[in-house]
């Protein structure tokens, strides 16, 4: 049995896993899909944002700013990439960009200054003439929040901590004991004293199984373009329009892996993370307005996300209907820099506050790619190993031996997107039309399973749907 079993494999539920671990706490993540971060967390634009945003005396204000603290130095623990970039907000409206300030300065966030027209355009030459006035706050950063997830999760592996996929919970039974039987749709079943339901957009559902409170859920879709990185150079900084009451704006930003993202649109929708024609132009037309000559004809890509939302702030909370469970509901943005500092307040909820960390804690190490060495690493990296010579994706540089390690990591990939969250195949211009059928191919092979059972994400997105001939076998090199 379990101390602690978490519903929901995004990003809340992975530092909720890895903080429990850490203090080693026996926990199990569960997940419906084949991988953890598979839904919102994968949509993410990947900002750790500030925290001035935050409306003052809310959860957001409070695990915004913690979070934003903590960032940087988990990052460097999980040895994954993080870059304190900074951000603007910037438009012409002084006054309300003084309010967002003094609103960072009662939340606690640290240098935040105003900027005037010649500051703000020596910072960034693209942006708009037109534009006179920018709040420039300097903690801003960018992470892969896929890359993130998987790598608090491989780390609590290494520790003892088990990650259960595909697990779609179907009935939740209460022993007399007060712990629980988690069972799944193939009657597969977990035990554990509490539980921590944190599945984002599938909440309410667990909640009925666990006879917990529900709450009045509503969703907004994002769209994005991805401009390729021969664009990496527009913006050095995260930049914002002053925002709404519905969102932080459509944004240009650089991204972690060396993309600029711009986006989200933030339109009422049910659950389907769909693109649409008059999405995509109310990006172009907004985006457009904030950075000049902004190349969006140089996309490799559209996508979109949708966020889930419960009133105005987080839930996180001890269920006040059943013992032994805690709630956590409406984590939309600023979810991704709140994440660490969620984790840590649900430790102290579960009553784990005092137990100290382990003394010995095994670190996971990162993939080592080969992209952005020298020729000369490149060389040594071959010299260890030949599969670094055998390029897979030559878009993102991706080696054999990269692949390979997905495949074979603490959280081992088992789709195609998997692979691609974790090593970039597939991320570059081209999208995959060159790697695909390589990485299909090593999938099937150190998975033992046949090419037409390579799912590109979830059950049901099998690629292949057959084969045509056997393979034939070669002699004598005929």
């Amino acid at each position: 049995m379990f101390e602690v079993a978490i519903i929901g494999g995004g990003v809340i539920g992975s530092n909720i896993l890895n903080s429990l671990t850490r203090r080693g706490i026996s926990c199990v993540l569960i997940e419906k899909n084949n991988d953890v971060g598979a839904e919102v967390t994968k949509a993410n634009s990947g900002l750790i944002h500030a925290g001035f945003d935050c409306k003052p005396d809310t959860l957001k204000a409070k695990f915004n700013v913690g979070g934003n603290k903590l960032i940087e130095r988990l990052a460097k623990e999980l040895d994954i990439p993080y870059k304190q970039i900074g951000a603007l907000v910037v438009g012409n409206d002084l006054r309300k960009l003084n309010e967002l300030k003094d609103r960072g300065d009662q939340n606690g966030v640290k240098e935040l200054s105003i900027l005037n027209a010649e500051e703000l355009h020596a910072l960034e030459p693209n942006l708009s003439k037109d534009i006179k006035f920018g709040l420039l706050a300097k903690t801003a950063g960018i992470i892969s929040p896929y890359l993130f997830t998987v790598a608090l999760c491989e780390e609590a592996i290494l520790n003892g901590a088990v990650v259960k996929r595909n697990f779609d919970v179907a009935l939740v039974e209460r022993k007399k004991d007060k712990s629980f039987v988690i069972y799944s749709r193939k009657n597969t079943k977990i035990e554990a004293k509490q539980i921590v339901n944190c599945c984002g957009a599938s909440y309410n559902k667990v909640a009925e199984l666990l006879n917990a409170e529900k709450y009045p859920v509503s969703f907004r879709r994002g769209e994005y373009y991805v401009l390729d990185n021969t664009c990496s150079n527009i913006v050095s900084h995260t930049i914002f329009p002053l925002p709404d009451e519905n969102s932080k704006g459509v944004l240009v930003t650089p991204t972690i892996d060396g993309n600029i993202l711009v986006g989200p649109t933030s339109t009422p929708s049910d659950t389907n993370p769909k693109t649409t024609e008059d999405g995509l132009n109310e990006i172009s037309q907004k985006a457009q307005s904030l950075i000049v000559g902004l190349p969006l004809s140089k996309n490799i890509r559209v996508f979109a996300g949708v966020r889930t939302i419960s009133g105005e702030d987080f839930v996180v909370e001890k269920s006040k209907l059943q013992t032994g469970i805690i709630n956590i509901a409406g984590i939309c943005s600023p979810g991704l820099s709140s994440s660490p500092a969620i984790a840590e307040y649900v430790v102290e909820l579960l009553g784990y506050e005092k137990t100290p960390l382990l003394k010995k804690l095994i670190r996971r190490k990162n993939i080592v790619s080969l992209k952005n060495k020298s020729i000369e690493e490149q060389n040594k990296l071959i010299k260890q190993n030949p599969d670094y010579g055998k390029i897979v994706c030559k878009c993102e540089m991706v080696s054999l031996a990269e692949i390979k390690s997905a495949l074979t990591s603490p959280l081992p990939a088992l789709s195609v997107d998997a692979v691609k969250r974790r090593v970039r195949a597939g991320m570059g211009r081209c999208q995959g039309g060159f790697c695909l059928s390589k990485v299909i191919e090593e999938i099937a092979k150190i998975h033992k399973t046949p090419l037409t059972s390579v799912q590109k994400e979830n059950i049901g997105s099998e690629i292949l749907s057959c084969t045509i001939r056997p393979q034939r076998k070669v002699k004598n090199g005929k």
